[in-house]
């Protein structure tokens, strides 16, 4: 009996050593490549406390962070500065172009990554070329509507953006104002409607896709929204990047513009002015600019301190203020816009837009040479 005992006594005593050998061995291969299908951990913060464990201070972050943004000169010269003004050793870069041609360089690059940071872009395009970004959770995650940042965190919105018409009012009679995507179609506006080319605007590529699920659907390919884009090719002046679109319909040279709201409440569109802002009726997207981190930049520490300054309330607020940016935090009101319930809002079918941007453009070369 007393034999059993101490057989028993030997057993349990090799199995909780085995056990403790199973909990805290051996350190793990780090030549062993990581689990793909593992989600990241994302409960990190961003780093905030120096080697000595003190807690980093705005000083005490210093280098280079390379910025790729198809933003407009003044929210995109802003922002740097604050960035600069709040980080006084970090150096910022940025190269403007537009979000098609950015993320083709991402791409061609991304053996060797050159940018460390997108920040704009419809996250519809950055969708599309996720698997060049690196996820990130913020800070802020909570304030924001989970629809407008990717589940894996590979983009986050920064900015919602309804897509509007711009109208010269100096051109165009009160009673002419086209109300509705269809009204584009007209052919009293042939070659009088100024468009940026999707194949390399984002926002140009959200309101092509905008039209298409307005009048289509998925099943078909939206055929009956390309057949609408179709009737109103001969209507559109194409403009190489989205800035053109709002310039020139200010400037004259067209009545008519496919704009940003953000772009269209630059300009003075009350009564007293010669600019009206048109939401559509028949329904436009909200589609949010995005900001994300390029797979294996060079400076990850600084992205993700850029990435939580752009979400920032005080960054938020400032764009809003000086830019009629519309804030993606819910802790911040947006200041002299409409809010998003009181124009028509379609449903964007995100998925699709992402999965398809190639296809939607090559047929939109299509169409557009006839």
């Amino acid at each position: 009996m007393k034999m059993k005992k101490w057989i028993a006594l030997a057993l349990a005593c090799v199995m909780a050593l085995s056990l403790m050998a199973c909990a805290g061995g051996k350190d793990p291969d780090p030549t062993k490549e990581p689990d793909p299908t593992k989600e990241p951990d994302q409960s990190a913060p961003v780093e905030t406390q120096t080697p000595g464990g003190e807690e980093k201070k705005p000083e005490d972050y210093t280098g280079t962070l390379t910025i790729y943004s198809p933003h407009d000169s003044d929210p995109l010269n802003a922002g740097k500065a604050l960035f600069e003004d709040t980080y006084p050793n970090v150096k910022v870069e940025v190269v403007a172009d537009g979000t098609g041609n950015l993320l083709n360089r991402i791409k061609a690059e991304a053996a060797a990554p050159m940018a460390d940071v997108l920040w704009g872009g419809g996250a519809d395009s950055l969708a599309a070329y996720k698997e060049f970004f690196q996820p990130y959770k913020p800070s802020c995650i909570d304030l924001l509507d989970s629809s407008l940042y990717d589940p894996e965190y590979l983009w986050i919105g920064e900015s919602p953006l309804p897509m509007v018409f711009l109208v010269n009012t100096d051109l165009v009679a009160e009673a002419d104002i086209p109300q509705t995507w269809k009204d584009l179609a007209d052919p009293k506006w042939e070659g009088k409607i100024a468009f940026a080319d999707p194949a390399s605007s984002g926002s140009a590529f959200t309101q092509l896709c905008t039209i298409l699920m307005n009048y289509g659907k998925a099943e078909d390919d939206y055929a009956e929204g390309w057949t609408l884009v179709q009737s109103m090719i001969k209507n559109l002046v194409i403009q190489s990047g989205s800035s053109g679109a709002h310039k020139n319909v200010d400037s004259g040279e067209c009545p008519i513009g496919i704009t940003l709201e953000k772009a269209a409440v630059q300009y003075d569109t009350s009564d007293a002015g010669h600019l009206k802002m048109v939401y559509p009726t028949d329904g436009t997207s909200a589609v949010p600019d995005g900001v994300a981190i390029v797979k294996d930049c060079p400076n990850q520490e600084l992205a993700e301190l850029f990435v939580e300054f752009v979400l920032s309330a005080e960054c938020q607020t400032a764009q809003n203020k000086d830019f009629g940016r519309r804030p993606i935090r819910s802790d911040v009101t947006p200041e002299g816009l409409m809010g998003l319930n009181e124009f028509s809002i379609m449903t964007y079918n995100f998925d699709y837009a992402a999965a398809n941007k190639a296809d939607i453009v090559e047929k939109w070369q299509e169409t557009l040479v006839g």
